[in-house]
C-alpha cells in the first residue's frame, strides 16, 4: 500500500471534464486517446493515467484514511484493478513467458491489435500444474497433455466448462451450472497462475515443497495453519502470486470479432455421441484476477466483463451483438439468469441462457474536483471511462471493470485473519472484504448474481467465495486439486 501525498511526483490533476459527458456505453471518444508518434512509441493520456507493461505492485491510497473510508478509496482499487489488466493483456515477450514485451512503450500495447499473445494467456494453467508426475518446469516448452493435445498442433485446447477445480469432471460454473451463450455455445473457462504462484506450489527439488500434492500440502497446513503464498511488494520490487480466470466463447459469423480479443482454440466437445476435438476462434467475455499484496494478504479481486455481454445498467443495449442477451423482454430472467441447461453434462444444441445483470456496476462515489488521480476519481463508472478513452483505438476499450474487492482490515484492521476451519466467519474474519456482497461477474458467476442462489453455494461475492478455501491461500484449485 502506498500512502500518495500532494507531492507525489507522477501525480497529476485528473483532468475529466470531456470525459464527464462520456457515458458508459460503446466505445469512449477522447481527446486524449494515444497516437503513435514517429518513434514508435505513444503519447499517454492526459488524465493522469499511465499505460505500462509492468504489473503494479501496490494500491495508490490517499492520506489519513479512517475506519469508514471504504468506499472513499475505491477509486484507487478501481484503477489498480485497471493498471493490472492493462499490464496482464500487454503482448508477451516471445522469448520469456509471463514477461511484458516493451513494457514502457504504450505503443505496444495499443497496437497490438485484436489477436495476440497477451502476458497472461502465456501464464501456466492448472492443468499444467497439478498433475500425478511433476508437472513441468515454467519455462520448459510446451504444455501438460490433454484430450485434445494431439489435434491442438500448438493451439491451446479449451477442455472446461467450469472456473472450478476439475478440468473434465467438475462440468458447471462455479457451484451451479453451465453457461451457453447466444449462438447456442458453452462458454468455456480457463485458469491460469503467474510464475511466483506456480513455482511457489511446484516446489524445488524438495519434494516437501511439491505443494500441489495432497500430503506436502496438508502438512504445510498442518504447520502453518494456513498456507501463504509469496505477496507483491513494491520495495523491493516483487510481482506477488496472481490468479487469473478467463471465460471465453466460440465466435460465429454473425459475431464482431474485432470488437473482441480473440484467440484460436481447440474446443474439446463432449456433447455428441462421441468427444470431438474442433478447432474454432474464441472471445475473451470475462477475466477474474487475483493479485496477493503484502499490504493486502486476503488478496485484492478485480472483475472485468465485456461491455456486448448483457444490457447496460439503465437498459439500454451495447454497440454490439451481445453474448449473453437476446436484447429482448423474454425468456424472462429471475435472479438474473433464465432456465439454465439441463443436467450437468453437456448436451447437443442447448438453449441459450438469457442473462442480465443483477448488481449494477457501482456509481459511487461521486467524483471530487481539484484530487489528483486516482485520489477522488469517482465511482467505478468513472474510472471505467477515463481508462477506456485512454485506450481508446485498441480492442480493450470494449470492456469494464464491474467490481474490485478488498480485504479492508489491511488498512484499518480491527481483528486477524482466521481461516474457516479455524472457526473463521465470512466476513468478519475474511478480512474486511468491502464490498461485503454482490460482487460477481455474468459470464463467471451468472448463476449467483443474487444473494438468495448463492446461499449454500459459496456466496455471491470474490472474497466470500474464496473463503471456503482460506486455509490454502483463497484458492479453490489448491483446495480440490492436490492428489
Amino acid at each position: 500500500m502506498r500512502q500518495q501525498g500532494p507531492s507525489a511526483p507522477w501525480a497529476r490533476l485528473c483532468l475529466l471534464s470531456a470525459l464527464a459527458l462520456a457515458a458508459c456505453k460503446g466505445a469512449v471518444d477522447s481527446p486524449d486517446s494515444a497516437e503513435a508518434n514517429a518513434s514508435g512509441n505513444a503519447a499517454q493520456p492526459a488524465s493522469g493515467i499511465v499505460l505500462s507493461g509492468t504489473v503494479p505492485a501496490d494500491v495508490v491510497l490517499p492520506q489519513n484514511i479512517g475506519a469508514n473510508d471504504q468506499l472513499k478509496i475505491r477509486p484507487n482499487f478501481d484503477d489498480f484493478s485497471w493498471r493490472t489488466f492493462i499490464a496482464l493483456n500487454w503482448p508477451v515477450d516471445p522469448g520469456q513467458r509471463g514477461a511484458p514485451k516493451d513494457p514502457n512503450s504504450a505503443a505496444a500495447f495499443l497496437n497490438a491489435g485484436a489477436s495476440y499473445a497477451t502476458v497472461w494467456d502465456s501464464y501456466r494453467t492448472a492443468e499444467d500444474l497439478y498433475v500425478t508426475g511433476r508437472p513441468i518446469e515454467w519455462n520448459g516448452a510446451g504444455s501438460t497433455p490433454t484430450p485434445c493435445s494431439a489435434a491442438g498442433g500448438g493451439v491451446e485446447p479449451l477442455i472446461k466448462l467450469t472456473k472450478m477445480a476439475s478440468s473434465l469432471s467438475d462440468l458447471n460454473q462455479a457451484f451451479s451450472f453451465p453457461l451457453v451463450d447466444q449462438n447456442g455455445k458453452y462458454v468455456r473457462y480457463e485458469i491460469y497462475f503467474n510464475q511466483v504462484q506456480y513455482d511457489a506450489l511446484r516446489g524445488t527439488d524438495d519434494p516437501t515443497t511439491w505443494l500441489y500434492r495432497l500430503k506436502q500440502r496438508n502438512a504445510a497446513e498442518q504447520k502453518n495453519g494456513y498456507i501463504s503464498l509469496p505477496m507483491a511488494a513494491s520495495s523491493p520490487y516483487a510481482e506477488g502470486a496472481t490468479m487469473v480466470k478467463a471465460a471465453w466463447r466460440e465466435m460465429v459469423p454473425a459475431d464482431d470479432i474485432k470488437r473482441y480479443y480473440t484467440r484460436q482454440a481447440v474446443i474439446y466437445d463432449t456433447s455428441g455421441q462421441q468427444p470431438v476435438c474442433r478447432n474454432a476462434t474464441v472471445g475473451l467475455i470475462g477475466l477474474h484476477i487475483a493479485r496477493k499484496l503484502s499490504d493486502f494478504p486476503q488478496w485484492v479481486w478485480s472483475s472485468f466483463e465485456h461491455i456486448d455481454n448483457v444490457p447496460f445498467d439503465d437498459g439500454s443495449l451495447p454497440p454490439g451483438r451481445m453474448s449473453l442477451n437476446n436484447g429482448k423482454p423474454t425468456p424472462v430472467t429471475q435472479d438474473g439468469y433464465s432456465q439454465p441447461p439441463p443436467g450437468k453434462l453437456p448436451v447437443a444444441n442447448p438453449a441459450p441462457v438469457q442473462v442480465t445483470r443483477v448488481n449494477p456496476i457501482p456509481t459511487t462515489p461521486a467524483k471530487v474536483p481539484g484530487q489528483t488521480w486516482p485520489n477522488g476519481a469517482g465511482s467505478t463508472v468513472d474510472v471505467n471511462n477515463a481508462y477506456r478513452a485512454a485506450v481508446q483505438g485498441s480492442v480493450w476499450a470494449n470492456y469494464q471493470l464491474v467490481i474490485t474487492q478488498w480485504p479492508f482490515d489491511a488498512v484499518t484492521p480491527p481483528t486477524p485473519f482466521k481461516p474457516k476451519e479455524a472457526g473463521g466467519v465470512y466476513p468478519q474474519d475474511a478480512g474486511g472484504p468491502f464490498p461485503l456482497y454482490d460482487a460477481v461477474n455474468t459470464a463467471l458467476e451468472t448463476y449467483l448474481q443474487a444473494r438468495g442462489p448463492a446461499v449454500g453455494a459459496g456466496g455471491n461475492s470474490c472474497m466470500q467465495c474464496h473463503y471456503g478455501a482460506g486455509r490454502e491461500d483463497f484458492s479453490w484449485s489448491l483446495r480440490r486439486r492436490p492428489k
